[in-house]
């Protein structure tokens, strides 16, 4: 059989279009968003950004953070624009000056407690930890109303948080209640027999499977539950929620910032705003609605315990400390 020349040339720049490699450059994100939400993301800045590709590496913050370190130490690391809920080593990095100082549109409209002083990052959501109870265990004129009075005896064996040691939201929490209440609170907690192990979802199936019909938890982990399940129930704590910080910084590298730079500013924009607002976080930016089915940012805000730069620099130079005295209270 002959096959004519015009064909197999066809054939050839054909097969070379396919294979073509894509020479745009990228902007690496390092994050630990959850995947359905870089699902969403990643179609919004392919469009918004044709020049050049935007790639994800995802993780728990834990897992970001040891990565970057990793790879710093190795030579250099790959991620351009970080965003984990780890604000402590962001305030590090900072102090390092291992991040790009840069403030991204929009973000003058940020409360400053969710910004770095020096522009070297800013809080692109807000997550909160929140408690639940099972309805099968519990009216809801039985059910706790603060974190503080889980130290009573009569919450004795009822109690499930994570742990600071597998989680940065667990970590928070705990450096906010120890802070507000001393390490007393834990220890009653362990007299309790508090199971303090994993993170959001641990709690959440001993809640469930009443094992500890009690614990606290982010918002957002109920919030994506089905609306018409009624066995877990949200406590608004009394004593006010734990804000939690989504931090979003930009490393630090030679030559050109300004594709980074791009990205970061979309995160700050209207509509990056609500794209996180579907993750069930409140945004940071003023004037984007909360997530659906949460109560007003200003009521959170009201009670919460505030991000004071004091607050950021002890809980980083005690951070170790606070792990350690944890683990012997509430592990050993």
């Amino acid at each position: 059989m002959k096959i004519s020349v015009a064909f197999l040339l066809l054939a050839f720049f054909c097969l070379c279009g396919c294979t073509a490699k894509d020479e745009r450059p990228v902007v690496w994100i390092y994050t630990s968003l959850y995947k359905d939400t870089i699902a969403e993301i990643q179609p919004l800045l392919n469009k918004a950004f044709p020049n050049f590709r935007v790639q994800f590496f995802q993780a728990g913050s834990e897992e970001v953070s040891a990565k970057v370190s990793a790879e710093e130490l190795a030579g250099g690391t790959r991620a351009d624009v970080l965003i984990f809920s780890d604000r402590f080593w962001f305030e590090e990095m900072a102090g390092l000056k291992r991040l790009h100082a840069y403030a991204p549109k929009n973000t003058e409209k940020v409360d400053d407690m969710f910004k770095n002083k020096d522009s070297f990052y800013t809080v692109v959501s807000l997550p909160v930890m929140v408690m639940i109870y099972n309805t099968e265990a519990m009216t809801a004129d039985q059910a706790p109303k603060t974190f503080k009075e889980m130290a009573l005896p009569k919450w004795k064996g009822q109690f499930a948080t994570g742990s600071p040691l597998a989680s940065g939201t667990n970590f928070t929490t705990v450096a906010f209640l120890q802070k507000a209440y001393g390490w007393s609170y834990f220890e009653g907690l362990r007299h309790n027999d508090t199971i303090a192990e994993g993170g959001n979802s641990s709690v959440l199936r001993r809640v469930q499977t009443k094992e500890r019909p009690v614990g606290w938890i982010l918002l957002e982990n109920i919030l994506r539950l089905p609306p018409e399940q009624k066995k877990i129930q949200i406590i608004y704590p009394g004593d006010g929620v734990v804000l939690q910080t989504n931090v979003l910084g930009i490393i630090k590298k030679k030559g050109e910032m300004k594709n980074a730079e791009a990205v970061a500013d979309w995160f700050f924009s209207p509509e990056g705003q609500v794209v996180l607002t579907h993750s069930y976080m409140y945004p940071t930016v003023p004037g984007v609605p909360a997530p659906q089915r949460a109560p007003p940012l200003a009521d959170i805000l009201k009670k919460a315990q505030k991000w004071t730069p004091q607050f950021v620099q002890e809980i980083l130079k005690d951070r170790e400390d606070i792990k350690e005295e944890f683990a012997r209270i509430m592990l050993q």
